[in-house]
């Protein structure tokens, strides 16, 4: 079988339209209704079926993309590690990474691997923790970067690197003087926190739960960076690691406040692959330039070092 042929089918599953996927990859539309025939009379059973929208995979359609996803990534793993005998003159890595992690880390680690290995390109996923282990175990991504994972036996972890969660405010809000905060002191503020994809929240209702408090935020969103726009609005307060406010902390927008809770000083940025998978040469190249960034990446140590440098009283003079 072509492999263009399910870059094809997988294109029209994508688009939930022959039409719409023919003009994606500008190709006749009755040419990929051909092969989708070809594809049905060859293993006997319907893969696509319509509905009000459009296309939508029949269960027999859903087992045949997984296949055909999975025979596209290996191919490409292959061409990776053929590529590796001309010193990677060509490759591809998938990274599916939470939102915080981006900017301030992940990019310019690319941007530093890429001056060696120019011609490596890359697909970042930015997403919740959930969906980057699901994204492993599902073959949709070569590397993670999720934020307090839970353990599963088909996640190897590369690296693990302690990174507890603050209290995110305004600089003007009335807590944004406090050196330190409970889940219980500020629980009872207004709250615009991350949705349940997100690590943070998870291990949030993990800690507050153990001590009977139940969390009500006024606002539930998927974005760090909306998170971030609520609490400097002035609206409320929200949770968020520390590398994610570096740049408003140090612009004087945000002050992160340090949480007592054991359960949230203990968080961790994890980075990880599929224990059974290997990586290309590539991702394993580029898995150990990200271990090493993730050793010198410690955004709470430049708050708590601001916090205690705030903190200090200014010498007088005479």
């Amino acid at each position: 079988m072509q492999t263009s042929v399910l870059r094809y089918f997988l294109e029209i599953a994508r688009c939930q339209s022959i039409r719409q996927a023919a003009e994606e990859l500008n190709i006749a539309a009755s040419a990929l209704s051909r092969h989708v025939s070809n594809l049905e009379y060859e293993f006997g059973v319907a893969l696509f079926e319509r509905h009000a929208r459009g296309l939508r995979l029949t269960a027999a359609g859903e087992v045949f993309a997984a296949g055909a996803r999975q025979t596209l990534r290996q191919i490409e793993r292959i061409r990776s590690d053929i590529d590796d005998l001309r010193d990677l003159r060509r490759g591809h890595v998938t990274i599916y990474a939470v939102e915080g992690v981006v900017a301030d880390f992940l990019l310019p680690v690319l941007a530093e691997f890429s001056k060696t290995y120019p011609q490596i390109t890359y697909d970042v996923v930015v997403t919740g923790t959930q969906d980057v282990i699901d994204a492993l175990i599902e073959d949709r991504g070569d590397i993670g970067i999720a934020f307090n994972p839970q353990p599963n036996g088909d996640i190897d972890v590369a690296y693990e690197a302690k990174h507890p969660v603050y209290v995110v405010v305004a600089k003007g809000h009335p807590l944004a003087t406090r050196s330190a905060l409970t889940i219980k002191e500020f629980s009872s503020q207004p709250l615009g926190l991350p949705d349940r994809s997100f690590g943070i929240r998870r291990l949030l209702d993990q800690t507050a739960a153990q001590q009977g408090i139940s969390l009500k935020p006024s606002l539930t969103i998927n974005s760090i960076e909306m998170a971030k726009a609520y609490a400097r609005s002035g609206m409320g307060l929200t949770v968020l690691p520390a590398f994610a406010v570096v740049r408003e902390c140090a612009a004087g927008e945000l002050v992160a406040i340090q949480i007592r809770d054991a359960g949230l000083t203990n968080a961790t940025v994890t980075l990880c692959t599929h224990r059974d998978r290997g990586l290309s040469s590539a991702g394993q190249r580029l898995l150990v330039e990200i271990s090493a960034g993730l050793k010198a990446f410690t955004a709470e140590n430049f708050l708590l070092r601001k916090s205690k440098t705030a903190a200090r009283p200014a010498k007088r003079t005479r």
